[in-house]
């Protein structure tokens, strides 16, 4: 017998739970949308839609095959999602230009945030691996 992992068979051929993982993200989306829209919450929906799903991944452990086939593809072209803000910024250049000392200090202050968190992330990550 081969040592050589089988490999896995390519995403068409499981449609049907494919299906269940994309209708599963946009439900998610969806309630996120519907809860900020009934309680006025000044958060965007998807992101609450997120976060319900990195807590449902956390209570199971793992991500879910389908979810990963489903999810992989758009990973790959995020870039594509940031267009619309990348328009945004110039179409409205000149509230950039009058704001921009606010816009610098909140994107530097993130900017540090997130590496931060990243760190931190990572170097628990990192304590769990190691024996």
């Amino acid at each position: 017998m081969s040592d050589s992992p089988t490999p896995r068979r390519p995403w068409p051929a499981r449609p049907f739970k494919a299906l269940l993982a994309m209708a599963g993200l946009v439900a998610l989306q969806w309630l996120g949308d519907a809860f900020v829209a009934r309680t006025g919450w000044p958060v965007p929906g998807s992101l609450l839609g997120l976060l319900v799903l990195l807590a449902g991944l956390a209570l199971w452990g793992r991500v879910p095959q389908a979810l990963d086939d489903v999810s992989a593809p758009l990973l790959r072209h995020l870039m594509l999602l940031l267009i619309p803000s990348v328009a945004a910024v110039g179409l409205y250049a000149g509230l950039l230009v009058q704001h921009a000392v606010a816009f610098l200090l909140v994107s530097v202050g993130v900017t540090a945030l997130t590496i931060v968190a990243t760190a931190w992330t990572l170097q628990r990550l990192l304590k769990r691996v190691r024996p």
